[in-house]
């Protein structure tokens, strides 16, 4: 399985290719609803990635020397270029529809962009030693997972009217995240108790 999670960024820009053509076919040739589109599906793919490696780091929390920290390394990488393509996509999607940003409301979302820009490098670099980098760990999974969770129920309860797609499947990726983190915590919590044992 860890060979194989150390080959997965070729699938996430076969995913984004596929959001290109999705987003091609659902804009009609109008190029504001094809950004807000491919912002929309890119994001999913975001999801995808941010939760195989949240996942992994979750199975495995570990963060000493060897195959598991190698994995997540790659896989925090992974996540962080595929992000990247959808940031690009959001920032061209806000751009050409004269979205009003709300500095206090985005203040949230840039320092998610950030950590998940910096996090890579936290872990390729080795830049803090192994006792704070397991907190950071948690802090990182914790937070990028509440800006996910914050934009899916922002959808389902009406408080961004602008935003475009299926509440069906806004209410089925807030039910995934949700799901995500109940399973963290219960199985963090097994752990703990038999590390205690």
């Amino acid at each position: 399985m860890n060979q194989r999670l150390l080959k997965i960024l070729p699938y996430g820009y076969g995913l984004e290719v596929f959001v290109i053509i999705m987003a091609y076919l659902e804009s009609y040739g109008d190029t504001t609803a094809f950004f807000q589109a491919a912002a929309r599906l890119s994001g999913r793919v975001s999801l995808l990635f941010f939760l195989i490696f949240a996942v992994y780091a979750t199975l495995y929390p570990s963060v000493k020397e060897g195959i598991v920290l190698t994995v997540k390394t790659s896989l925090v990488k992974d996540f962080a270029i595929i992000h990247v393509i959808h940031w690009m996509f959001l920032a061209t999607a806000v751009t050409l529809s004269h979205f009003e940003l709300v500095p206090l409301r985005i203040l949230g979302g840039a320092l998610a962009y950030l950590m998940v820009i910096v996090m890579p490098l936290i872990y390729e670099k080795r830049i803090l030693t192994s006792r704070p980098l397991p907190l950071m760990q948690n802090i990182y999974i914790i937070y990028v997972w509440l800006i996910f969770f914050m934009t899916y129920l922002s959808r389902v309860t009406g408080k961004t009217p602008t935003a475009t797609g299926s509440m069906l499947a806004y209410t089925a990726l807030m039910i995934a995240t949700v799901g995500f983190m109940i399973w963290r915590v219960t199985l963090t919590i097994q752990q703990s108790r038999l590390t205690k044992a």
